[in-house]
C-alpha cells in the first residue's frame, strides 16, 4: 500500500486526498504497521490534491458506464474497413451506417450478457492515466498490455504533473466533461469549488 500523508500540528500523520484516506481505511484500528518515509520530490502538495482530491473524483462521478463493450480499436477498425468498401460502392454512406447498427446491436448484445460491476475509482484513475499517454507496455501471456505509469511524489516533478494533470484534464474533459459543462474553464471551476468545500 502507497499513499501520501501530511505531517500534522501533533505530530500525527494525515492523508493528503479521499483516495489516500481511503487506502488507509485497509488498515485496521490498533494495528501496528511499518511506515517508511520517503522525501518526495519538488511538487505542489496544492496541485497534488487539485489530482486526487479534485479532477479524479470529479470525473469519475460524471462518467456513466454505458459501453466499453465494443472497444475503441474495434470500432476503428469496423469502421476503416466500413468506410473503404463504401468508397468502392461510390460513397453513399450506406455501408458505414450498416457498420454503425451492426457495432450498437453487438454492443447491445455484449452488455447483455455482462454482469453489473461497481464502478471503482482505482480502475478510472489507470484508465484515465494510460489514455493521458502515460503507460508503459508490458508483454504478458495475453500479449502486449498498457500499464499505467507511476504518478507518485517519488517518480514526477512539478513540470512533470502539470503535464500530466492537463493531459488528463484533456481526456476528462473530450471524452465526459464536454457532455455537462459549456467551457473548459467552467469545468475547472467546478472542480475548483469542490476542492474548496474540503474534498
Amino acid at each position: 500500500m502507497e499513499l501520501v500523508a501530511v505531517k500534522a500540528v501533533d505530530n500525527s500523520l494525515r492523508p493528503v486526498t479521499a483516495i489516500d484516506a481511503d487506502s488507509l481505511k485497509q488498515v485496521k484500528i490498533g494495528q501496528p504497521v511499518k511506515i517508511q518515509v520517503t522525501r518526495q520530490k519538488d511538487r505542489s502538495l496544492p496541485h497534488h490534491r487539485l489530482f486526487f482530491g479534485g479532477l479524479l473524483p470529479f470525473a469519475f462521478d460524471y462518467w456513466q458506464p454505458a459501453g466499453g463493450v465494443i472497444s475503441p480499436k474495434e470500432r476503428d477498425v469496423v469502421l476503416w474497413i466500413a468506410k473503404r468498401l463504401d468508397k468502392f460502392a461510390g460513397n453513399k454512406g450506406i455501408i458505414v451506417t450498416a457498420a454503425e447498427e451492426a457495432l450498437n446491436l453487438l454492443a447491445k448484445k455484449r452488455a447483455e450478457k455482462l454482469l453489473v460491476i461497481d464502478k471503482d475509482i482505482n480502475s478510472f484513475r489507470r484508465w484515465l492515466t494510460i489514455e493521458a499517454g502515460y503507460f508503459n507496455y508490458r508483454l504478458t501471456p495475453a500479449g502486449v498490455v498498457k500499464e499505467p505509469k507511476s504518478i507518485s511524489f517519488a517518480s514526477m516533478d512539478q513540470d512533470e504533473f502539470n503535464a500530466f494533470y492537463k493531459a488528463c484534464f484533456n481526456v476528462c474533459w473530450n471524452m465526459i466533461l464536454c457532455n455537462r459543462f459549456s467551457s473548459e474553464d467552467e469545468a475547472q471551476q467546478a472542480i475548483d469549488q469542490l476542492l474548496s468545500l474540503g474534498n
